[in-house]
């Protein structure tokens, strides 16, 4: 009962949440679900414990027992996706919604339009799964002490059931909290598409800044490969040193760390090309032309999906190309803004 009261607790809550349409909103019901669907992969994976242990049967290998018994979330639902528990789409969608509260978490998210949309998406997912996961009926030890007001009200059996072993309908549960999700303005899958054409818009802009080069006359298609392959030399270099580290920290005192800023000091210099020549022999540049409009083809065929699942990863998939894309542009960027302040103080002196 500990574990099964959060998961309706939690997702009882969600709803509240996602009845405000705010990006904050937003964020705090999709930190609740994931957190309400790990608690509900957390207790499948005890029961198959259990079942395994004290049916002697040992259906289970070493390898699924210790994924079960673990900590890491993707672990616990690919060893569920292996048992049949939970279908591969919904693995695939758990794995990147999951991604999404770790970025609320840690680094804050830069798609607050779509986090409502997002949590709508997830929480449908998760009541979807209390069947699956729970059994449409479940036993429960009875703790007086746990069974609150707000349990009472999201599990009615509660408040008659007096015996050791209380009974609670999951099924039920699920077709509540369904029918109390309010209706999103427009579907998940054209809110996807719009968002990833504003992001794309975006990330063509921030191209714009440093496409012609300080001359103003450079190519933007080989300013695209110089910065690809910049930020891939740079980082080969980072993990041709920290293996390096590990061999010298084996022998004797731990190296000095890498000053990774200092090596964006050799952009624009031949010392790279060089670099990567014997570091990346085979090395291609990820997008040999510009992206954009292709980004634009694929995210206006989101709007066309079938299924709001399918449509997450693809969304997923070009979101994160434009993150990496725009990551690498930031020092280059940052760099085209410095030269632009030093032009201006020089014309500021000659004045």
């Amino acid at each position: 009962m500990r574990s099964i009261v959060p998961i309706a607790e939690q997702l009882d809550r969600a709803l509240a949440e996602l009845a405000i349409d705010h990006p904050l909103n937003g964020r705090i019901a999709l930190i609740l679900v994931d957190n309400g669907l790990e608690l509900m992969c957390h207790q499948k994976c005890a029961d198959l414990l259990f079942e395994d242990r004290h049916r002697n049967s040992c259906r289970l290998t070493p390898e699924q027992r210790s994924d079960a018994r673990g900590r890491t979330f993707d672990r616990k639902i690919q060893f569920l996706k292996e048992l049949g528990h939970i279908p591969p789409d919904q693995v695939r969608a758990m794995a990147i919604l999951h991604e999404y509260r770790n970025q609320l978490y840690h680094v804050g998210l830069r798609d607050d339009p779509v986090i409502g949309q997002l949590a709508h998406l997830y929480f449908r997912l998760a009541a979807g799964l209390l069947e699956p996961l729970l059994s449409a009926q479940r036993h429960l030890r009875w703790e007086p002490e746990v069974v609150s007001d707000a349990a009472r009200r999201l599990l009615p059996e509660l408040v008659t059931t007096k015996y050791r072993r209380a009974r609670v309908d999951m099924t039920g549960l699920r077709d509540r909290l369904v029918a109390a999700c309010p209706q999103l303005p427009m579907p998940v899958e054209r809110a996807l598409s719009a968002h990833l054409l504003f992001r794309v818009d975006q990330a063509e802009a921030a191209f714009g800044i440093i496409a012609k080069g300080r001359s103003g006359i450079d190519d933007p298609v080989d300013t695209l490969r110089t910065i690809q392959l910049e930020a891939d030399t740079i980082a080969a270099i980072v993990r041709f040193r920290r293996d390096g580290d590990k061999a010298l920290k084996a022998k004797g005192p731990p190296p000095k760390p890498l000053d990774v800023d200092a090596l964006g000091m050799a952009r624009g210099t031949k010392v790279l090309v060089d670099l990567n020549a014997r570091l990346l022999p085979s090395w291609k540049p990820r997008y040999p032309q510009l992206p954009f409009e292709s980004w634009r083809k694929r995210a206006n065929s989101i709007g066309a999906k079938r299924t709001a699942l399918t449509a997450l990863e693809m969304f997923d998939q070009i979101r994160k190309e434009i993150d990496q894309l725009e990551e690498i542009m930031a020092e280059p960027i940052e760099d085209m803004h410095g030269w632009h302040q030093h032009l201006e103080d020089v014309a500021m002196d000659s004045r």
